[in-house]
């Protein structure tokens, strides 16, 4: 009796395998027909996907496409190094956070408490303020687009960009982007911690994660993973983009990394005890306007409602890339990147949470 209902316990847990295997089977193989149409309905030169499971797990990682059109080169997911745009912000978002969890940074004090000389308009803006866009500190215009192709030694240079332009409205009266003014939170980041912004990041968030192939993208930094970089002409057709120089957004726009390193650091951060309950909770909330109304933006990290379901992380707009990295209420994390200007990717990677999400 005692050997059949082992005999028993082994067949059945071979049959759950057997059932889960199959299921395994018919996700991947929705995610790579979904994947495949859409690389190929909007001519996207090569995309990286990766799925994280409710236990932090690599549950799906594929590559799309090409990392490079001339060579021919695949994407690899663990491998390939995209240009992450404002995701850049989710990063820099976690590091203020642990400054302020060591008490070496006051997330409610004003900017001009961490720089001298500050515009008298801009003395009084918080760091949380500028971490919920709602500064007042204006975005982008024509002139300074996301094409800026000039190195800037140092953060503090980089203000010459935007710092003297008048603000948009008051700091807290309302919600409005701008990734010019993380530029100004990261001088205060790295003025409070005492080293340069690059050194904050390496040591206090990629170093302790092992966060190998995220980096700031310095124009004398060269890596053989990096992906060619794309946009589409008047003509809709796919050429490669003009160089750009990120030193003046690396705090808001300007780092590279894979699509496994993203969903590993967004799954860890949620998941672990790199920052305490408390402190993770004020990362997450959305701010507050002066009239009391909610945006759906915390501090760094987006908050999105769809189908029903909140989902945390940030999506990222650069010269020659998209990305979307974003944890769903199950606890499924999908990061997805390309490497083209403008890839909508519209309800893409809400198909996959659909595909996945069991």
């Amino acid at each position: 009796m005692k050997k059949y209902f082992i005999h028993f316990i082994i067949f059945s847990s071979f049959l759950l395998l057997s059932c889960k295997n199959d299921n395994y089977e018919i996700e991947d193989k929705k995610a790579d027909e979904v994947i495949i149409n859409f690389v190929k309905e909007n001519s996207i030169p090569g995309l990286s996907l990766t799925v994280l499971d409710r236990d932090g797990n690599i549950r799906y990682s594929k590559g799309f496409g090409f990392a490079d059109l001339k060579k021919k080169s695949k994407i690899d997911p663990s491998q390939s190094i995209f240009r992450i745009g404002s995701f850049s912000k989710t990063l820099t978002a976690t590091a203020l956070m642990k400054l302020y969890q060591n008490n070496q940074i006051e997330i409610d004090s004003s900017v001009s408490y961490y720089i001298d000389n500050i515009p008298i308009d801009k003395k009084n803006i918080t760091l949380k303020q500028i971490s919920g866009h709602l500064s007042g500190i204006r975005h982008y215009n024509k002139d300074d687009g996301m094409k800026i192709n000039k190195n800037y030694k140092n953060n503090l240079d980089a203000l010459e960009i935007f710092i003297d332009d008048s603000l948009l409205f008051e700091p807290g009266q309302k919600y409005s982007y701008s990734t010019h003014a993380w530029t100004l939170l990261s001088l205060a980041m790295e003025n409070a911690y005492g080293d340069t912004f690059i050194n904050l990041m390496n040591e206090e968030i990629f170093s302790p994660m092992q966060l190998i192939n995220t980096h700031a993208e310095q124009y004398d930094l060269s890596f053989e993973n990096k992906v060619s970089f794309y946009e589409k002409n008047d003509f809709d057709s796919i050429i490669e983009s003009n160089p750009v120089n990120n030193s003046w957004k690396w705090a808001g726009g300007g780092y590279i990394s894979t699509t496994e390193e993203m969903a590993k650091f967004t799954w860890n951060i949620l998941n672990s005890d790199f920052l305490r309950p408390d402190v993770l909770n004020l990362m997450l909330s959305p701010q507050e306007l002066m009239d009391g109304n909610k945006t759906s933006y915390g501090i760094g990290w987006a908050i999105r409602e769809k189908n029903n379901q909140k989902f945390l992380g940030h999506t990222g707009g650069s010269v020659g890339g998209t990305t979307f990295v974003f944890s769903s209420e199950s606890g499924h994390i999908v990061s997805l990147m390309a490497n083209l200007s403008n890839a909508s990717f519209g309800d893409l990677p809400f198909e996959i949470f659909r595909i996945f999400n069991n």
